[in-house]
């Protein structure tokens, strides 16, 4: 979760005439100041302030002085801001990955959750077989309009290649004048020739609410992707909308895959919801300006109608800071999965030529007094995990228990995703993405009547076969492990050959159309196929009738089980 914060403490230089003389000795290497206002930019706490600036003051100097004699003695040619760069991440390294250095192009994330808007094609891309691969395309711009579809591989824009790069790399190429073009040079499985589009370049607008609509005819949905500046009101304007079209007895809210936003966004959807006056959220860290009380300052939009929020395990920070006040507050139901667990806030602070960083200076705490950081960072940026029994027990306004540390666990527990192992497995190799790219590379249009058929179904076990793809039961995992430790020994190579014969043949044994397997398949094969013709608003509502969380919010909203959900005190979470 993100508090945008432009600081500049330049009176802290003055009070060393030390730190000033040495800051102008090295007036010719102006990218020191980098890590001159990275370390003030985090202030100053307990203790001596005497001592702590004694002890940054010989510190620089000390840096300042090695960099100088490296960058002038090395026998090597060094670049002097490359090097210091390098230094700056390093130091970043003892401190939790939250904490970062942002260059340029990633201080454009942050620009647009102020503004909502950025330039590029209109489309989002992943890794995806080791390629660059188009994951999402928005509705009505560029990429769409000229006929780029989901799972087209990135091979080329204008001269550069870029098949194999990650995703942020492709920003240089994306960003631009509005108006201006490009070309870009797709593979698309099933394909053989290169296909060449040329893209305009546009004012992308980023829709916070992709999509909001009715369920079951009275029960108002909206999605929710980000939460950023005009996310709350956005919000507002769905609710009145969704109003208008139908007596709304229920809402939900879905914030499933939100991976958070601004703290600032979270507590103004919370005001949405909240009594006027209720503790949506705190924060406190080191500085005494971090420590702040945020409350809902106006009566609120919507004070009683029966609210769910739906999470799962990538709903993270200003996402959970929502579903935590619902919850604590008993304003609603928190339903699906237990969310992430970041309980961190960080603040952005402006560094010399175009660049930034990014500093946790906080954790924040639900209205019922519970940080559900899971992740202990203390000098570790890998962090140590809380155990399945630690954390304290807190208590919502109804005196609902719930506990700490561990993210935010739900009042209704329902997995969206319960697959077989098999299909777990499929879909986490994206052989079922793999396998709709290449079946709809024939089509220009969704054929009449389409249906998943035996036919299709064996299709896409051959695909599948043909990809390299097994099943990884635990019987093959052992055999594997097995394998791999005789081969190293060289003297039982018949061995080696003997469990690999036995690998093929549990292989084989394994069927991916096994009948439980193809009716989950069926229906995921059906889905992915069919979301490559559709705009992002049919695909929404489409999904909507086969998503089982939402069809289980639905009902829960609409029944007496709801009110007996907030009041029930009955055992720790």
């Amino acid at each position: 979760m993100i508090s945008i914060k432009v600081t500049g403490n330049n009176n802290q230089f003055e009070r060393s005439a030390r730190f000033y003389n040495f800051i102008m000795s090295m007036k010719r290497l102006p990218i020191i100041i980098f890590s001159v206002i990275a370390i003030f930019s985090v202030g100053f706490f307990s203790g001596s302030r005497d001592a702590v600036y004694f002890k940054i003051n010989k510190s620089l100097e000390l840096f300042g002085a090695m960099f100088r004699e490296i960058s002038i003695n090395y026998v090597d040619d060094i670049d002097p801001e490359e090097f210091v760069r390098n230094g700056m991440k390093d130091m970043l390294d003892d401190l939790d990955p939250y904490t970062t250095l942002l260059d340029e192009s990633s201080s454009e994330d942050i620009d647009m959750l102020s503004t909502g808007i950025y330039t590029g094609f209109g489309m989002s891309v992943g890794a995806r077989e080791s390629m660059l691969t188009i994951t999402g395309l928005y509705d009505g711009y560029s990429a769409q309009r000229n006929g780029l579809r989901i799972g087209d591989h990135i091979l080329q824009i204008d001269t550069t290649n870029v098949l194999h790069e990650i995703s942020r790399s492709l920003r240089p190429y994306t960003r631009g004048t509005p108006g201006s073009k490009a070309v870009m040079r797709i593979l698309r499985d099933g394909i053989a020739d290169t296909l060449v589009f040329t893209l305009t370049r546009e004012e992308i607008k980023v829709q916070n609410l992709p999509y909001f609509g009715l369920v079951q005819d009275s029960i108002g949905y909206i999605k929710l992707d980000r939460f950023s500046r005009q996310s709350g009101d956005d919000v507002k304007t769905a609710i009145r909308e969704l109003r208008n079209q139908s007596n709304l007895c229920g809402l939900i809210l879905d914030v499933r895959d939100n991976p958070g936003g601004l703290l600032d966004a979270a507590t103004a959807i919370s005001e949405i919801f909240a009594q006027q006056g209720s503790r949506i959220v705190s924060t406190k860290g080191r500085q005494e300006s971090e420590a702040r009380v945020y409350t809902a300052l106006s009566r609120p939009f919507e004070p009683d109608i029966p609210l769910a929020v739906l999470i799962n395990g990538r709903s993270a920070s200003a996402s959970e800071v929502l579903a935590g006040a619902i919850q604590d507050l008993d304003r609603g139901v928190i339903m699906g999965e237990r969310s992430f667990g970041k309980g961190l806030v960080q603040n952005v602070f402006a560094l010399p030529y175009n660049s930034s960083v990014k500093i946790t200076t906080a954790k924040y705490y639900t209205p019922s007094g519970r940080c559900i950081q899971k992740i202990d960072f203390t000098r570790k940026r890998e962090g140590k995990p809380a155990s399945a029994d630690s954390g304290r027990i807190f208590y919502t306004k109804n005196n609902r228990p719930v506990r700490e540390l561990h993210g935010i666990e739900p009042d209704s527990v329902v997995s969206n995703a319960d697959y077989p192992d098999v299909v777990e497995q499929l879909l986490s190799k994206d052989i079922i993405f793999g396998f709709a790219s290449e079946y709809t590379s024939k089509f220009k249009s969704l054929p009449q009547k389409f249906a998943v058929t035996p036919e299709l179904l064996s299709q896409f076990e051959a695909f599948a076969e043909r990809k390299g793809f097994f099943v990884e039961t635990p019987a093959l995992l052992k055999l594997k492990e097995a394998r791999t430790l005789v081969s190293q020994d060289k003297t039982n190579t018949a061995f080696a050959l003997k469990i690999e014969s036995l690998e093929k043949t549990l292989q084989k044994e394994q069927r991916i159309l096994a009948p439980a397997n193809a009716k989950v398949l069926s229906v995921l094969l059906e889905n992915e196929i069919v979301s490559r013709f559709l705009t992002n608003k049919e695909e929404a509502q489409r999904s909507l009738r086969t998503d089982r969380l939402v069809q289980s919010a639905a009902g829960l909203l609409q029944s007496t089980e709801y009110y007996s959900k907030l009041y029930s005190a009955v055992g720790a979470r």
